[in-house]
């Protein structure tokens, strides 16, 4: 038995085959571009709401890392998903967070962090906080050093501040934000505005510097080290 089919129905075919064509074709490009960077390593583990921390000689926690899941490949590059780090240094408590983390090395000495970075920094002792955000930075444990050559934002309880790259060290408390920078300062009911090429927070004093000339070369160096490493994949 034929069917036959009138045009309205034949046009209607001819566009769902269309549209399932261009539907799947998303769907490969979007699983290519998902796995590029371990498309081509050996998966060796993969641990799903993991737990890892780090104790010093007195037992004392020195750093708390989890996450929804980790992927360890057989090269030590490291994957996680959803990672939250978190840091104890006497009264001073910092929780870092991104949606995701690469450990390139395994051996958690840089941490790439990417997409919708946050860090807090909270003194327990005196109350103050301090909140960071950017796209993207890279974490360097050992040093307890933070970098980015991305626009950044930094919320205190006086002020706001923006500006396009950072380096940030826990250990000294000292912010240095690198270049295009304004902060805007709340003074009872005035808003002050203030502007600079670099500025320098010393979280411990609560004091800020403003400089006149950019950090360019600091930059350029977080710069080069931001694209090698994403490259690297």
């Amino acid at each position: 038995m034929f069917v036959t089919l009138s045009i309205f129905q034949r046009c209607l075919m001819i566009k769902f085959n269309l549209f399932t064509i261009f539907f799947s074709f998303l769907l490969s490009s979007y699983s290519l571009f998902a796995d590029e960077t371990t498309s081509y390593r050996e998966l060796k583990n993969k641990i799903h709401n993991f737990s890892s921390k780090n104790i010093d000689v007195n037992m004392s926690t020195k750093w708390r890392l989890t996450g929804l899941y980790l992927e360890k490949y057989s090269d030590d590059y490291t994957f996680i998903k959803n990672p939250k780090l978190k840091l104890f240094n006497s009264n001073l408590v910092t929780n870092i967070s991104s949606e995701t983390a690469v450990d390139p090395k395994g051996n958690m000495d840089e941490i790439y962090l990417k997409s919708n970075v946050f860090v807090n920094r909270n003194n327990s002792y005196t109350g103050d906080n301090v909140k960071l955000y950017t796209s993207y930075a890279i974490f360097y444990l050992p040093k307890n050093l933070i970098e980015t050559d991305q626009d950044v934002t930094i919320i205190t309880s006086d002020s706001t501040t923006t500006g396009n790259g950072l380096s940030a060290n826990l250990d000294s408390g000292l912010i240095t934000i690198l270049s295009n920078v304004e902060r805007i300062v709340s003074d009872g009911n005035k808003l002050q505005t203030i502007k600079g090429n670099q500025m320098i927070y010393n979280t411990k004093t609560d004091k800020w510097v403003v400089k006149n000339k950019p950090a360019s070369q600091l930059k350029r160096s977080i710069e080069n080290k931001v694209t090698t490493t994403f490259n690297l994949n």
